[in-house]
Formats: structure tokens, sequence, C-alpha cells
């Protein structure tokens, strides 16, 4: 994918459009330690009659490193707020995945009536679940020397059983800045959902991994929320079946677009 750049006072955002038409436009937002590459299967299936953009977070791939040091959820949430401004988004939908929820999260609860609907991809699930003391420690693993081989290490435990989209997964970790990688395990670590899930009344959807549908799930903290488990994956549902996260997206656009 080609990206194209938005200036920003925090530094460049890179983003990749695809498709045009009268529907809902798409923002989609990728895993923390990611790149927006890793949506290239599903853009195509969501561009017929619709602009799909998809976003690098600051720090990743094409997208500059932030000017104030930034990686919190609201830092990212501001970054949903400038594509919006660029691209002219005056309603759209949110897909995001994994820790990009949270950001989702806080940008539409802010902005509830340019925000159609959500649909979470299995999203950072609550991590007061963990003990303290296992939370300092990835915030230290990834402020060290070897961060970006601990975050490997994790990741390949939740990659799943396909070793090509393993590999990948692994090779996009080297294309986020240490600073970021960082930024975003503190903003995990330090994550309250609940008031997020509360502020925001629209419509909203999870599609989760296997792995993640456990009490810490945010469809669990609140029950209201329509989700499905898709059997088999691991946390990037859209590597390891991206024709399954494309229908899902497709139904939740067609629940929520006007008739």
């Amino acid at each position: 994918m080609t990206p194209s750049f938005i200036d920003t006072p925090q530094g460049r955002l890179a983003i990749y459009e695809q498709g045009k038409g009268n529907g809902l436009p798409v923002l989609f937002l990728h895993a923390d330690s990611g790149i927006a590459g890793q949506w290239a299967e599903v853009l195509p299936a969501i561009a017929a009659g619709r602009r799909v953009i998809a976003l690098d977070s600051r720090g990743s791939a094409a997208s500059a490193k932030a000017a104030d040091g930034d990686y919190s959820y609201d830092g990212r949430a501001g970054d949903i707020a400038v594509v919006a401004e660029a691209k002219n988004l005056a309603r759209f939908v949110i897909v995001a995945h994994s820790g990009s929820g949270a950001a989702a999260l806080v940008y539409a609860a802010q902005n509830p009536d340019r925000v159609a609907g959500l649909f979470l991809l299995d999203p950072a699930t609550d991590p007061r679940v963990l003990p303290k003391e296992i939370r300092d420690g990835i915030v230290a693993g990834l402020a060290g020397p070897q961060s970006l081989d601990f975050q490997k290490q994790f990741y390949a435990t939740i990659a799943g059983s396909d070793e090509r989209v393993r590999a990948r997964v692994l090779a996009d970790c080297a294309k986020v800045l240490p600073e970021a990688r960082l930024g975003f395990g503190k903003a995990f670590a330090q994550w309250n959902p609940e008031a997020a899930l509360d502020a925001w009344k629209g419509p909203i959807f999870i599609l989760a991994g296997e792995a993640s549908d456990t009490g810490a799930a945010l469809y669990r903290l609140r029950p209201r929320i329509p989700y499905e488990v898709v059997k088999g994956t691991g946390h990037w549902l859209q590597l390891d079946a991206p024709d399954i996260v494309a229908e899902a997206i497709r139904r939740f656009l067609a629940r929520i677009e006007p008739k």
C-alpha cells in the first residue's frame, strides 16, 4: 500500500486510502506495535461503495513520532480527530484492532455526533485483572534495551498457529519506534476501560479471538455489547481469517447505515 500524509503539530501521519461512493466512510486502526498494512487483505472488501482509510499510528511505520511524546489513548484519539478533519469525515465508522480499540472508544465518546459506529476487533482486555507487578513488568520490559525482543516474545504467544501470520506480525514490530512501543504499553497498563465503555452510547460490535474470550473481555464488563468469537484464530484475526472479518464488518455496516 502507498501512503499519503497529513501534517499535524505532533508530526506527520501516514494514511492509506481506497474506494469511493456514498456509503459511510470507514477508518481502520491497527494494533499496538502494528502497522496499517495489517488491514491490506480486508480493505478492498470494504471499499466497494465507500471510502476506507487506514492510519499508521503515531510512531508506527510511515507515521512520525509524536512531538510531545504522548502515546496515550487520548493522544491517539487526537490523531483520529486530525484525520477526520483533514479527510472531511463528517460521519464515519471506526474499525479498531487491539489497543487501538481504547483510542477509538475515547474519540467516539468525545465525538458521538461524528462516529456512526465502533467495530472492535479483538480489543484490548481489561488490564486490571493482571496483578500490578505483572503490569509493571510489562512496562519495564518495554522500557529496557531489549524492548523489541520483549515485544516479539509476547506477540509470538498470541499470534496463533499460522507461521506466516506470526512472521508478519513480528516483522511489523520492528517498524514501530521504541518510544512508541513503550508508550503503547504504558497506556494499556494504566487503562480503566469502564468510563469509555459507559460514555459511548452508539452502535458497537466486538469480534473476538478465542483466547480473548475470558472474564477480562470488554463484553463481559458490559454484557449489553453484542459480540462473536471466532474459533481457531490468533489475535490478528484480519490476517488469519480476512474473509470472516470482512463479512462481519459488512454486516455491521448494513445494520447501521441509513436504509
